[in-house]
């Protein structure tokens, strides 16, 4: 082989390495779809101006993971939410403060791992008046 020849056989490896990587790079940094859940509360624990809750998520009948949140009095009227959605490809981390008198609020997406690794954006959740089941819209950036 001569040194021409090798030169455009590295030369073309080299392209088509750059092909790939920046495939990859567009893979990672896509924005997942918005997702529409059902989550039903089944375990809930209170305990000195703390709130805490797991739920199953599900699309439609399909269980799809669980959510779990744990909720801080920060005044009479609101409280500082932190939690994690778990699906099958990654976690969701979700924070923010809420009115403790409102069914529906509004939190933070602040992070993920998997799929949703770096993800930004907001939840909305709407809760029943019984407060044992909400529509959850994760919306991304």
């Amino acid at each position: 082989m001569t040194v021409r020849s090798r030169s455009v056989v590295i030369l073309a490896a080299a392209a088509l390495l750059a092909g790939v990587a920046s495939a990859f790079s567009a893979v990672a940094w896509a924005t997942p779809p918005t997702l529409h859940l059902n989550a039903i509360v089944y375990d809930t624990h209170t305990s000195m101006g703390s709130f805490s809750s797991k739920e199953k998520l599900y699309q439609g009948t399909t269980k799809v993971g669980e959510d779990r949140s744990r909720c801080t009095e920060t005044s009479k009227t609101a409280v500082h939410c932190v939690g994690s959605y778990t699906l099958k490809h990654g976690t969701i981390q979700f924070s923010g403060t809420i009115s403790n008198a409102s069914d529906t609020n509004r939190l933070t997406i602040t992070g993920g791992t998997g799929t949703y690794k770096g993800v930004r954006g907001t939840v909305l959740t709407e809760y029943n008046n019984a407060g044992t089941k909400a529509k959850e819209t994760l919306t991304f950036k």
